[in-house]
């Protein structure tokens, strides 16, 4: 976890997770939360795999297109 830190933020029951400067990354409700967003952000970038993922059309919120029921039409 070299570079960033784990503290309380402010006076609330959260979790703020900061970069070696001290900017914060992000507010966690809880501590595990704060705790794999260090992770994830420490862990080196694998070569090769890209996290960004294409999604099908019907999947990303846009508009679907309805076929009608051809066995029940007739």
């Amino acid at each position: 976890m070299t570079g960033f830190t784990i503290n309380k933020h402010g006076h609330t029951r959260f979790w703020a997770v900061r970069d070696s400067v001290g900017n914060l990354i992000c507010v966690c409700v809880y501590k595990r939360g704060a705790l794999e967003v260090v992770r994830r952000l420490s862990r080196e970038p694998d070569s090769g795999v890209s996290c960004l993922r294409e999604m099908p059309p019907e999947c990303s919120g846009g508009p679907v297109r309805v076929l009608p029921d051809v066995a029940s039409v007739g």
